[in-house]
């Protein structure tokens, strides 16, 4: 059954049955429906629905424009480049790009054919009816892809609770673990390849509109780009504080409750406090002083963004649900 989901089986099935089905309808040049169903073969629901209609589209425009074009003025390579000339601007101008070279190959049956009639247009419009037609099913069986999000879910925040709980500990020994860099590289490209998962969820989804994959997704992106900014701090830590102590605390407390439904309320509030006792503690008495503090203030900083960043996504969410 797994195979129904492979774009190759899709497209090698949809062509096999455009091109009998357009035999048994005697249909000429049969075996372009072939080759529309593979073009039409696409990897989510609603971009198949927008391609086959734009080819829909450019198709028909394509066999009016050459009837009028063919039968008024000839059919000469010259009414085929003035044909041409017109035809591409208008895909351009009307976004229907998609259909321009299938729509070009029915423009040339038309161009050949011996007297443009109602038989040779019938042709055309079965040619597209069948290719897209028959793609259009095949597009309908789609791969759910709703388990692979829920493990890139607990991939992505098992990863940020390793980092942070590293960074916890780096900030009183100065040290990064070696292999932290690994991690963020790994975790950086299965965010990408996550991004892109969310946006095939949303766009098989033809009945409603559902941002919620692509918005988590983005969501722990930007809190991955605030993590790589919390790590190039560690370059200018060199002393430790009170301060210090208090930071690395709260920020393997943040790891800890790293997980979806973590609103960040209580971290926001805890890091408010932080602050307050920050303002509170003696003023820095070297220069050296002055900068390391001042890098952990912009460290915490950041560690709010991370939070707020959650905060807000969370409470979108709350408000769409309060409206249904």
């Amino acid at each position: 059954m797994k195979y129904i989901y492979n774009l190759a089986f899709k497209m090698s099935i949809s062509a096999t049955i455009a091109l009998i089905l357009a035999n048994i309808l005697n249909v000429q040049f049969s075996t372009v429906a072939a080759v529309i169903a593979i073009l039409s073969i696409q990897d989510t629901k609603k971009k198949a629905l927008i391609v086959g209609r734009n080819r829909i589209y450019a198709c028909i425009i394509a066999i009016f424009l050459s009837f009028l074009t063919y039968k008024f003025l000839g059919q000469s390579p010259i009414t085929f480049a003035l044909f041409l000339l017109i035809f591409i601007p208008l895909t351009s101008r009307f976004n229907i790009s998609e259909g321009m070279v299938p729509a070009v190959v029915l423009s040339t049956h038309l161009f050949v054919a011996n007297e443009i009639t109602s038989y040779w247009i019938t042709n055309e419009l079965l040619i597209m009816i069948i290719g897209v037609g028959i793609a259009s099913i095949a597009n309908l069986f789609m791969p759910s892809l709703h388990k692979q999000f829920e493990e890139d879910k607990a991939y992505i925040e098992k990863n940020y609770r390793l980092i942070l709980s590293k960074m916890s500990k780096s900030l009183l020994t100065y040290a990064v673990d070696r292999d932290e860099k690994i991690i963020i590289n790994n975790l950086e490209k299965r965010l990408n390849e996550s991004i892109d998962r969310a946006y095939k969820i949303a766009n098989n989804n033809l009945l409603k509109s559902d941002s919620y994959y692509v918005d988590y997704m983005n969501m722990r992106k930007n809190q991955f780009d605030i993590i790589k900014k919390l790590r190039s701090h560690f370059e200018k830590f060199y002393m430790s504080f009170d301060q210090t102590h208090m930071i690395s605390k709260f920020t393997k407390n943040v790891a800890d409750q790293i997980k979806d439904t973590n609103d960040c309320r209580d971290l926001l509030e805890e890091l408010e406090n932080i602050k307050k006792d920050c303002k509170r503690m003696a003023l820095p008495k070297t220069r050296e002083e002055f900068e390391n503090r001042a890098q952990l203030l912009q460290f915490l900083n950041d560690m709010e963004d991370l939070l707020r960043i959650k905060r807000n996504f969370i409470l979108t969410y709350n408000l769409d649900n309060n409206k249904k």
